[in-house]
């Protein structure tokens, strides 16, 4: 009974799997193509249908979205002949057919709810750079995380022609439009900036990109999923060589989009706030200057409150190897995150009078089992090293001016020297000293 169920379970794989029902020719021609569309009770909205097996469909729909699948679905908003490209990729390359849909009337409908509504609100709705939210304007790896490697201060772009510019979202008889409002001149990244003309006298003071003119316009806008691309050179805040914008975030106060840069490979980010709506102005937080002793013990009788980012763990745990560097009954065990640089912090609320307090002393364990040998952060050229050192940095920078407060960092690094044999009870006793002049 065992041999006859084998059998039939045999007989229904090779069945399943023939070749000659289910493979594409090598060389698939034109004629072989079983595809087409045909009108839903929808107006102005089609199927879009390629039944030959075996294939990839990738489907331009003649009104700057594209789509793939077998079966997708095409809504044309406005009257007009729309000329429909289908480009097949099969194990014989790459065949491409194209055909055309014609409709007479339009379909205002398709132009509401999600996101239109946001977009254009009553009628129109007028946008801005939320430049004095923290975190406006940012750049990272990924669009889950596109803030991970930096993130504006408050105004940390005042005065760059970013903030001033202003982007109202309506619906016209182009479908939705947008009115750039450049006030005579926008913020663009140095590698791109020459795309709006010439570059000469118009680099920023303090970096590498640029204030260039540019008087705005009227764009036809085209949505796709979660993708809104500005067509006929229009663009969204800081340019950065494309006009198309991954939307994160939309509600009615807040649009927040992410934009691939093709030369830096990374995302910039972006965040908008109807005009209504923008953050004010904080007022400037004044730090005293004063001398004090900074200390921790990890036993209660600290002063610091700590702040972490990007770690993998910063938690108190029962001293593991007491010794005489360190007899303490309690030491924070530190546990680095995945990303280049993975900070434990303290934001102080006054600026430490370096002149009477200069020097840093810490206990550190620098365990010999970590791996120092594999290369870790691809694709980050702006590093000297990839693999994991033994070594630990004391980083002072100026709190007041957040996101850029790296831009003021004073560094003094610590390096261990590991031996084949690490003793197994070793606190280190580092001393930082001379750390002045600083703001």
């Amino acid at each position: 009974m065992k041999k006859i169920l084998y059998f039939i379970l045999l007989l229904v794989v090779a069945v399943s799997c023939s070749p000659d029902e289910y493979s594409t020719p090598e060389n698939l021609m034109a004629e072989q193509v079983d595809w087409g569309y045909s009108a839903t009770d929808i107006t102005n909205e089609y199927t879009l249908y390629n039944n030959t097996p075996g294939v990839s469909s990738i489907w331009d729909l003649g009104n700057g979205v594209t789509q793939k699948g077998n079966t997708v679905t095409a809504r044309y908003t406005f009257a007009g002949t729309y000329t429909i490209k289908l480009t097949i990729i099969s194990q014989g390359g790459v065949t491409i057919l194209e055909d055309q849909i014609t409709t007479d009337q339009d379909n205002p409908a398709f132009l509401s709810g999600f996101p239109y509504d946001q977009l254009i609100g009553d009628g129109e709705r007028v946008w801005a750079v939320d430049g004095y939210s923290k975190g406006a304007f940012g750049l990272g790896p990924t669009l889950a995380n596109p803030t991970e490697w930096h993130a504006d201060a408050n105004g940390a772009r005042l005065g760059k022609g970013l903030y001033d510019d202003r982007f109202i979202f309506k619906i016209t008889a182009s479908g939705l439009t947008l009115t750039q409002e450049t006030n005579g001149d926008v913020y663009a990244n140095g590698g791109w900036a020459a795309d709006l003309g010439s570059i000469d006298g118009h680099q920023e003071s303090d970096g590498d990109d640029f204030v260039m003119p540019h008087t705005g316009g009227d764009f036809v806008c085209v949505v796709a999923g979660d993708v809104l691309s500005v067509t006929g050179g229009g663009f969204l805040g800081y340019y950065a060589g494309t006009s198309e914008y991954h939307i994160l975030t939309l509600t009615e106060d807040l649009l927040e989009v992410a934009f691939w840069d093709s030369k830096a490979n990374f995302y910039w980010f972006t965040r908008f706030a109807p005009v209504d709506k923008l953050t004010p102005e904080p007022e400037p937080v004044v730090k005293e200057l004063e001398s004090n002793d900074i200390s921790d013990d990890f036993e209660g009788s600290g002063n610091v409150i700590w702040e972490t980012k990007d770690i993998e763990g910063f938690d108190i745990i029962d001293n593991f190897a007491p010794s005489d560097v360190n007899s303490s009954e309690k030491v924070a065990r530190y546990k680095k995150g995945a990303g280049e640089w993975t900070n434990i912090l303290t934001v102080l609320d006054y600026k430490i009078d370096l002149s009477t307090r200069n020097q840093f002393t810490m206990k550190v364990f620098i365990p010999a089992f970590n791996d120092y040998v594999t290369e870790c952060y691809p694709n980050t050229d702006w590093l000297t090293e990839w693999k994991l050192k033994p070594q630990v940095d004391v980083k002072l920078q100026n709190s007041s001016l957040e996101g850029n407060a790296y831009t003021t960092q004073e560094v003094r690094s610590f390096l261990k020297k590991l031996q084949r044999r690490f003793p197994e009870n070793e606190f280190l006793e580092l001393d930082a000293s001379t750390l002045v002049d600083l703001d």
